[in-house]
């Protein structure tokens, strides 16, 4: 989805409130179950652009302990600035800092909402997503998903850290 907001940067003291509700894309990178939705307010300072609102949508996520695969909701704040400056004869949101390999979500005045979306639902992510904080995990030994049921094998024995120490503590009694 892309919003033209020439009207709004031309006009410093105005605010505008958009409503988000875009189908699940694959643009997005993000393997999410329902629509994104949200709210996006936009105001011109006179010297910056604001964006401020929140998006959310339920995606699907792969348990790192199981393997289980599972949906949850994601809901994420958006804000960001962008200067304005007048460039030839119209005012221009342009990013404040300029990162390298980081697409612009502005160019003429044009914000890609699917990029903003994606950017800060990607953020919000775990790194370790669990199907529930109590999740057992798998067994290392059969790989029984021990969340569904107990396996028969025996309870793994620990290895101690402290083990190569030992054999250095036995070297120096000799």
């Amino acid at each position: 989805m892309k919003l033209d907001l020439s009207e709004v940067v031309s006009n410093p003291g105005m605010h505008v409130t958009q409503e988000i509700d875009e189908p699940c894309s694959k643009d997005l990178e993000i393997d999410c179950v329902a629509p994104v939705k949200g709210t996006l307010k936009f105001s011109n300072t006179g010297t910056l652009l604001l964006i401020q609102g929140e998006v959310h949508t339920e995606v699907r996520l792969e348990c790192a302990r199981c393997l289980v695969e599972y949906t949850t909701p994601v809901k994420v704040e958006i804000e960001e600035e962008y200067k304005l400056e007048k460039v030839g004869d119209a005012m221009q949101a342009l990013p404040i800092e300029e990162e390298v390999g980081t697409p612009d979500l502005i160019k003429s005045n044009v914000l890609d909402v699917t990029e903003l979306a994606r950017q800060n639902l990607i953020v919000e992510l775990p790194i370790q997503p669990l199907c529930k904080p109590e999740c057992s995990g798998l067994c290392p030994t059969c790989g029984e998903n021990l969340n569904m049921r107990k396996c028969s094998c025996p309870p793994a024995e620990p290895e101690s850290p402290f083990i190569a120490l030992a054999d250095l503590l036995g070297k120096d009694e000799e």
